[in-house]
């Protein structure tokens, strides 16, 4: 059969067809898992991104009521009021405190005691003696100043950030100062992925941290200077033991747009892919300074989905083979034999012969062809035969 007159075959029409509706059909279905895994990577990771920021707020909100518990005892402690209202002896007042920070410290993770004046200034930094008369004009400080009440909130340092709690200090009755406590929020970082399992990296703008100070604050804890890993963010912290990688998942552009719990899709970072989402961290004045990316290793996900994929083009091309084997099978039988033998039939009878009856019992359309060549057959026979016998009398 040369390649016209196989191109031209009813089989080569009619499987072709039947090809090409598997294919479709594989393609269809390959489409719809591929759209349907997608989805739900997105909308995990978007719960995920949203879960971070309910486990960070709760986080905030339990250890604000700590630091104020915490205050409200060391509050009713009158020996200790009495050295600072005398506002004389810093030394007496350092050693009335010492024993209390370092047990809060150790016991609650408090890590910041203040004693700043009605004025503003600081009167005594427990946690650092030797620094002391600088003014004190944090956000949480001024709102508990102008409204008389406790004022909490987080608050950004030189290289990290800080939740802080500060209180009207009174002794009989009168505001003699304020009382600050606080404690960095770092750790946060780790109960966070305790509580959700997703790894977390908080980015702060560079706008609101001094390039200076940052970096001397690094050496002077011994840490890596990551101050160049992004153009417009430095990541204060993460869970991630590489700090690199974090830093290598996202852009400043990306970050910067997110102003809610925000999904920001999937990345390759070597053999892993992680799912990115971020929400806003404002400081106790509301204003955000940063955000807290989050960071889903989905990697296992993503090659079960290409598994499924692989999986359902197999079984696509072992039922195509198969239906093709049956379609060709049936054609064969059915149809094309039936056919080939009419032409062969139709050939002997343009040759003559037409004493051969044609029969069938298909009341199908070859079956119509059959009968109608079957009617052709008695009609040329009878024709031959009146030529016959015309010719014999003659």
């Amino acid at each position: 059969m040369s390649l016209a007159t196989f191109k031209g075959s009813i089989r080569v029409k009619m499987l072709g067809g039947v090809l090409a509706l598997e294919i479709l059909l594989a393609a269809c279905y390959a489409g719809v898992l591929y759209y349907s895994a997608s989805q739900s990577i997105n909308l995990n990771a978007q719960k995920a991104v949203e879960q971070s920021q309910g486990v960070f707020d709760l986080l905030v909100q339990n250890d604000a009521k700590m630091l104020g518990a915490a205050m409200d005892s060391f509050a009713t402690n009158a020996a200790v009021s009495q050295i600072y209202t005398e506002h004389q002896d810093r030394q007496a007042l350092i050693a009335a405190v010492q024993d209390i920070y370092r047990s809060n410290k150790s016991r609650y993770g408090i890590t910041h005691m203040y004693f700043i004046d009605k004025n503003g200034t600081c009167f005594l930094r427990a946690h650092s003696t030797g620094l002391f008369g600088d003014a004190i004009d944090r956000e949480t400080f001024l709102r508990a100043r102008a409204s008389g009440q406790e004022a909490s909130g987080i608050e950004l340092g030189k290289t990290a950030f800080a939740l802080r709690r500060v209180m009207p200090y009174l002794h009989n009755g009168n505001v003699v100062g304020y009382l600050e406590f606080g404690e960095e929020i770092d750790h946060f970082d780790r109960l966070m992925k305790k509580q959700t399992g997703i790894d977390v990296a908080v980015l702060v703008e560079k706008n609101f941290l001094n390039e200076d100070d940052y970096r001397g604050a690094l050496k002077a804890k011994n840490q890596i200077d990551n101050w160049d890993a992004m153009k417009d963010y430095v990541m204060v912290s993460s869970t991630m033991n590489d700090l690199k990688t974090a830093a290598s998942v996202t852009s400043g552009a990306e970050v910067h747009s997110v102003k809610t719990p925000t999904y920001l899709g999937t990345v390759a970072n070597g053999s892993s892919t992680f799912a990115r989402g971020a929400f806003p961290l404002k400081d106790s004045a509301g204003k955000q300074v940063g955000v807290v990316l989050a960071l889903s290793d989905v990697t296992d996900q993503i090659h079960s989905q290409r598994s499924a994929m692989l999986y359902l083009i197999l079984i696509t091309v072992v039922i195509s083979v198969l239906s093709f084997i049956g379609a060709l099978l049936y054609l064969r039988a059915a149809i094309i034999n039936p056919l080939v033998l009419l032409a062969q039939q139709a050939n002997d009878i343009s040759m003559g012969n037409v004493d051969k009856k044609l029969e069938t019992q298909r009341q199908d359309e070859i079956g119509l062809l059959i009968h109608a060549f079957e009617r052709m057959r008695l009609s040329l026979k009878k024709s031959l035969s009146m030529l016959t016998k015309r010719a014999e009398q003659g």
